[in-house]
């Protein structure tokens, strides 16, 4: 650094030398001006033009574009010949994947408990654990009770139900067969004592207005899983049931004669007489559906026979039935096209009903809107009867129920990812629909039989759902009806409102609250006076239920319903109060 110091030190001092040296020199050099410079002269010719040219400016002023663009037509050539190419993709070693471990699954569960009305409840299941061939199951379950009401017979029922069940996976199908036995034992406790004037009753003996209903039942069902959409697949179900009850009838046994008017009756309920109504089912529908050229076509095939042999003797019924349609979609649309006919083999007549559903998908199927056309025929055999209504004579006349139209259009679709809605309206006209009515024939009239009837129905029909996760569930729903018959004064024990919520709300892991909640607007049953019918109203009601279940642990939990809580003795049925406000409580155990 010292010497690159001294170099400028030196450089620094030769500039001030050259520069003195440089101001010397001019001024020696500089003298006086000693001779005349020569005149110049200059002659105009004209006047000088000092203007300046134009220049060329961008025009910023708006300006409307044409909307109307000029057409350019080019015509693309594409020569039709494929380059070959070859491509081999490097092999990929397999990774080793560590899988999490499997949730323990327990076989078993047990719930078991009592209430109010000497009710006893007891359910189990023994299922069978995870598995890639097979699966099966057993469940058992009893329930009953022995409610009283004031001035009536005995109203005790009992439910006893033994299901088993078993599934193959196969390859392409899984094979699934299930054997039930189901035992409803009710009493026909549909009269009041005190409102059958002259009689003495003696109800020492409840057998006599018990009926026991037995059904045993089988069936295997047969399904596909082709992956190729060219096969034929299939879905074929077989079963078969046998269905039997057994009725006690009371019998007078002496009688004697007062004034002449009256005759009081001692009437003692023994078993006099056992009624027993068997009736066996066959029942085989098929569903088969294939692809062609794009198109799916859908074959769905019934045939039913049943046989019910009473008092009165026996008969038969054969069912026959097919339904083609097609289905079609498009980028907002899908539609479903084709018929159901159906033929009675036994009386002869063939029935045939449209089958037809068009959905338009409105907003990226944010909601659907839909509408359609169709119909059905139904055959009201004893088994289908009793069980809507158990408290049925077994002698009762079997006809087919046929849907002449069904026309219905409606609106459905979400409003957030919880929310979901339906709403629609219908007509259908019936055409013999089963109604029930009061046995006058019988002494006690606690009996019902059954008459048809053409019915025109007009329905309407909303409900709503809400689901957050696992932790609240709950659907609101409503249907209004207006019934039109032809020949009854009514559409007997058919209500014109029903509303009903269904709720479950997971307060914490361990608690859940359930309820269920029935409304029911007034409905008319007949009244025989004198040989006339005329209508007698059923008070609506409500039916308040609630529940929950605490999980002490994973395997132990208890439960209690709280039903009825409008303490309502309503009536389904006439003279047919049902069970006011009862309590069961019990526990639950899984191992």
């Amino acid at each position: 650094m010292n010497e690159v110091h001294k170099v400028f030190k030196v450089l620094k001092g030769r500039k001030v030398l050259l520069t003195f040296g440089f101001i010397n020199f001019i001024t020696f050099n500089c003298f006086a001006q000693h001779k005349q410079f020569d005149t110049i002269e200059y002659r105009v010719v004209e006047q000088a033009n000092a203007n300046i040219a134009n220049g060329a400016k961008i025009n910023s002023n708006p300006a409307i574009a044409d909307t109307v663009k000029p057409s350019r037509k080019v015509d693309y050539n594409t020569i039709g010949t494929q380059f070959s190419t070859s491509y081999i993709p490097e092999s990929l070693r397999p990774v080793q994947l560590k899988g999490e471990p499997l949730e323990n699954q327990e076989h078993a569960y047990v719930a078991a408990g009592g209430g109010n009305n000497n009710a006893a409840y007891i359910e189990g299941f023994y299922n069978s654990i995870r598995s890639r061939d097979w699966d099966y199951g057993v469940h058992v379950n009893h329930f009953s009770s022995a409610y009283i009401i004031q001035n009536n017979e005995n109203p005790a029922f009992s439910h006893n139900d033994v299901n088993l069940y078993g599934t193959s996976y196969m390859t392409d199908h899984t094979l699934t067969a299930n054997l039930d036995y189901d035992e409803h034992v009710v009493h026909d406790y549909g009269y009041a004592p005190a409102n059958i004037p002259g009689i003495t009753f003696n109800n020492s003996n409840d057998a006599s207005i018990r009926t026991r209903y037995n059904l045993f039942d089988a069936g295997l069902q047969y399904v596909s899983h082709y992956k190729d959409s060219n096969k034929i697949h299939h879905d074929i179900k077989v079963s078969y049931y046998n269905y039997s009850s057994l009725s006690n009838l009371p019998s007078q046994i002496s009688s004697t004669f007062t004034n002449g008017d009256t005759i009081p009756y001692t009437y003692k309920l023994i078993n006099a007489q056992q009624d027993r109504t068997i009736e066996n089912n066959v029942d085989i529908n098929a569903h088969l559906f294939s692809y062609i050229e794009k198109q799916r076509i859908d074959v769905k095939a019934l045939v039913q026979y049943y046989n019910e042999a009473n008092q009165l003797g026996s008969n038969h019924a054969w069912n026959l039935g097919i339904n083609p349609y097609f289905s079609g979609e498009g980028r907002t649309w899908d539609a479903h096209l084709g018929l159901k006919a159906y033929l009675d083999a036994v009386n002869g007549g063939t029935n045939i009903f449209p089958d037809l559903k068009v959905d338009y998908h409105i907003a990226n199927n944010a909601a659907i809107a839909y509408a359609g056309m169709d119909g059905d025929k139904q055959y009201n055999s004893y088994k289908s009867l009793s069980t809507t209504n158990p408290f049925i004579q077994d002698t009762v006349n079997n006809q087919y129920t046929r849907t002449m139209y069904h026309l219905f259009i409606g609106l459905t679709g979400s409003i957030t990812n919880n929310v979901t809605y339906d709403v629609n309206a219908s007509e259908s006209q019936t055409k013999n629909m089963a109604l029930f009515v009061t046995d006058t024939l019988e002494e006690l009239r606690n009996r019902f039989t059954v008459v048809y009837d053409n019915v025109k129905t007009t329905n309407i029909h909303a409900d709503i759902s809400y689901q957050m996760k696992e932790s609240i569930r709950f659907i609101l729903g409503g249907d209004y009806y207006n019934y039109t018959p032809t020949n009854q004064v009514a559409v007997w024990y058919h209500p014109t409102l029903k509303i009903n919520l269904l709720g479950e709300y997971a307060v914490t892991p361990q608690l859940t609250l359930k309820t269920e909640i029935f409304v029911v607007n007034s409905q008319y049953a007949p009244l025989d006076v004198d040989g006339v019918i005329a209508t007698k109203k059923l008070p609506g009601y409500p039916d308040l239920n609630l529940g929950a279940e605490y999980k002490y642990s994973k395997l132990i939990g208890v439960f209690l319903h709280l039903n009825n809580l409008a303490n309502a003795a309503y009536q389904q049925w006439d003279n047919y109060p049902t069970e006011r406000f009862n309590v069961l409580v019990g526990v639950k155990i899984t191992f």
